[in-house]
């Protein structure tokens, strides 16, 4: 949480008044939240591929929130470690068992979204993506997630442009969460400051 908290504070100091949204899954599960800093409502649910229309026609996929899913919930430490998926330190965002989704009310251009996972190491051996998609559902960008890295650090490298969906993959734990928003015209922007900070705070993770 340290970390995380150390680069949102890094891409504050270098986007200006910009301000950004940090989720910590710690004490519970924030599922929606509305205004401000991203300047449009959104929610968090557990998510499915739909793959079919109300008359049981094929469509072209596209991922929606799972109506029959329990709720979003966070994974103690206590749990994960008596999985035998340890050491973990801190509750995080369960998506062992399902891909989770953000919907955002109305696009969202986003400077950064970070995305920590858990100190377990749970998860796939091989790669997987964070996915972004605009509000017809195409996909915009991807970013790489090592699941079985330890407190991995995932995050993009540019901005990210009328963003309405992201889907995190399934077979994690998700510790913390930054999302910043593109500043308004006026403002003063160095991103790349922000982005070397959140990749000396990777490495530095890594080591």
């Amino acid at each position: 949480m340290k970390s995380t908290l150390l680069a949102a504070g890094l891409l504050l100091a270098t986007l200006g008044t910009s301000q950004a949204l940090v989720l910590s899954f710690d004490s519970g599960v924030v599922t929606a939240g509305t205004g401000e800093p991203l300047g449009t409502t959104f929610t968090i649910e557990y998510a499915v591929l739909e793959t079919v229309d109300v008359n049981g026609d094929p469509v072209v996929p596209y991922w929606i929130a799972d109506p029959t899913a329990s709720p979003l919930a966070a994974a103690s430490a206590a749990y994960i470690n008596a999985m035998g998926y340890g050491p973990a330190t801190t509750s995080a965002l369960d998506a062992e068992a399902q891909p989770i989704l953000f919907t955002f009310a109305s696009p969202v251009d986003l400077a950064v979204f970070s995305a920590t996972l858990d100190n377990s190491g749970f998860g796939n051996l091989a790669d997987e993506f964070i996915t972004f998609y605009d509000a017809s559902d195409t996909l915009i960008a991807s970013i790489r997630v090592s699941q079985g890295t330890p407190g991995f650090v995932a995050t993009n490298s540019g901005v990210l442009t009328g963003v309405t969906k992201v889907v995190l993959p399934t077979t994690a734990f998700y510790d913390d969460m930054v999302l910043l928003p593109v500043p308004e015209p006026g403002m003063p922007m160095l991103g790349a400051a922000g982005a070397l900070g959140l990749a000396m705070m990777r490495r530095r993770k890594l080591a």
